[in-house]
């Protein structure tokens, strides 16, 4: 007797795109080096047969979701340069619920394969494309600024859990933070 269901029809890109979530939400909890491949594909509701056959590998997969976590660029690109450093800082401290590529970032550094995509990663698709968006001089160096400035206060605001800032505290830190990336971006 002939099973009277229809096959499963797969749709690669949205199979895809889960497993990239599920990989972003595990890797900011766990770090590279805690996550498995199964836990992973537990969360994306998946085998761990296709997400490897999507990603190829744990480190392939973590290289793809640090790339789609750096979709920031039209944020940043796309603004004016003299609110370059208003828009960054607000990115950085009004959308932390959503911005987790600096958390991905600092939790890639207690492994040496995560370490070293992350450095190649964070290389070619941040701070190339902000050097050249930045311009001379010194273009690559103060790409390079941002890029560490960011890193630190994410690493300060999110990962460390200290005591929380009172709101005047807040407001003063975020406005350093507008004027150290804007100066940074400015080449003052």
């Amino acid at each position: 007797m002939q099973d009277a269901r229809a096959p499963r029809r797969r749709n690669a890109q949205a199979s895809k795109t889960r497993i990239l979530a599920a990989a972003q939400t595990v890797f900011c909890e766990l770090g590279y080096s805690q996550t498995g491949i199964r836990d992973i594909a537990a969360v994306a509701e998946v085998s761990s047969t296709l997400l490897l056959r999507y990603y190829g590998s744990k480190a392939g997969l973590f290289e793809a979701a640090l790339i789609d976590l750096m979709s920031v660029g039209e944020d940043v690109f796309g603004v004016d340069r003299a609110r370059a450093g208003e828009r960054l800082a607000e990115l950085l401290t009004e959308r932390a619920s959503d911005f987790r590529l600096l958390d991905l970032i600092a939790l890639s550094m207690g492994d040496a394969d995560a370490r070293a995509i992350t450095a190649r990663v964070i290389d070619t698709h941040a701070i190339a494309p902000l050097a050249q968006w930045i311009g001379a001089p010194d273009a690559r160096a103060r790409a390079t600024e941002i890029i560490m400035v960011s890193t630190g206060f994410s690493t300060y605001a999110r990962q460390l859990s200290l005591a929380p800032l009172e709101s005047g505290e807040q407001a003063r830190m975020a406005a350093w933070l507008k004027r150290t990336l804007q100066a940074i971006v400015d080449a003052t």
